[in-house]
């Protein structure tokens, strides 16, 4: 058998935040004998823990490492990857991920995907195509020396073809001008892993709840994150000299926490607009994943999902790989 064309299997735990995603891939890894890669853009940063939710639920035993943390004899990867005061790109997770699946695959395991951050999954399986491509800070700024233009003719001489499918706004818009010439330029250096990893032999397990109860768990989640102190998560931060512009540019319950530590809303109203913000995050992942193809869906709010999980993914996983073990 040509081993060069056997496709590794990946199991994918995706949905909104609050369906309990690392919870269902901790016990599936434990049945299954995986470890988990966490897609979320913001658990790859140091010392952001609270907000992000890298702890599950309860009180589990927790061993952190170098880009890794182990919780409950299950590691999990992609967790404390680079320090908050560094920017972690797409480009910089699909390079990642794909040199751990190939690690936990080549060691007889199965690799977990759990997380809400759709680009990161769409990056990994279809590739981004311009997306993937990141910003040349040396060539931004020598362009936006360009008049408007001198923009226009550079456009147009490097690639007339995107000139021409340009619509007026964008012709007249000096960002989007400089965008273009940047990813002209910058086309041919895009790796090739940013196109999509059509090595995987992919299972995706969508987690939902009817917004009611989604929308209480995300509540009562923000209350949680209150109690274990991420107020004073945030404050460590800056102690530690990240900037507070850089904080509330990581968005959503940090740009609210920030507020509060400006004491310009109280610790209620802090509240209040934290869960406020995660729901709208909420809706606009479930906006994103209803677009996604083939996922099997389960409702979290039904007592025997966990079971119809688990036999769903022993049909495709092959069960005798990991029945020796257990």
């Amino acid at each position: 058998m040509d081993t060069e064309s056997i496709k590794f299997k990946v199991l994918v735990i995706l949905g909104p935040t609050a369906t309990g995603k690392t919870d269902l891939a901790i016990k599936l890894a434990e049945k299954f004998n995986g470890e988990l890669i966490s897609c979320d853009s913001r658990q790859v940063y140091k010392g952001l823990d609270i907000g992000t939710g890298k702890l599950p639920g309860g009180q589990p035993s927790v061993i952190k490492g170098n880009g890794w943390w182990e919780i409950d004899e299950v590691k999990i990867w992609l967790y404390d990857v680079v320090d908050l005061k560094k920017q972690y790109t797409v480009a910089d997770y699909v390079k990642d991920v794909n040199r751990v699946i190939d690690e936990i695959s080549r060691r007889g395991k199965l690799p977990i995907i759990a997380g809400g951050t759709g680009l990161y999954l769409k990056a990994l399986l279809e590739g981004l195509s311009n997306l993937g491509i990141p910003v040349d800070l040396r060539l931004r700024k020598e362009l936006m020396k360009f008049s408007l233009d001198e923009l226009q003719k550079k456009l147009q001489e490097i690639s007339l073809q995107k000139w021409e499918k340009m619509n007026n706004s964008d012709r007249q818009n000096l960002r989007r001008l400089v965008r273009a010439v940047e990813l002209n330029k910058s086309s041919s250096k895009l790796d090739s892993r940013l196109r999509g990893n059509d090595s995987l032999d992919v299972l995706k397990i969508g987690l939902m709840a009817p917004r009611r109860i989604l929308y209480e768990r995300i509540n009562e989640q923000v209350v949680e994150w209150v109690k274990n102190g991420i107020v004073d998560e945030v404050k460590r931060i800056i102690r530690e000299g990240v900037t507070k512009q850089r904080i509330k540019n990581l968005g959503l319950e940090y740009v609210v926490v920030v507020e509060y530590l400006e004491k310009k809303i109280s610790l209620d109203q802090m509240i209040e607009k934290m869960q406020s913000k995660v729901r709208q995050y909420a809706k606009r992942q479930i906006t994103w994943f209803k677009k996604e193809k083939n996922v099997s869906w389960f409702d979290i709010s039904n007592k025997n999902y966990v079971d119809k999980v688990e036999n769903l993914v022993a049909k495709w996983y092959d069960i005798r790989k990991y029945a020796a073990k257990s």
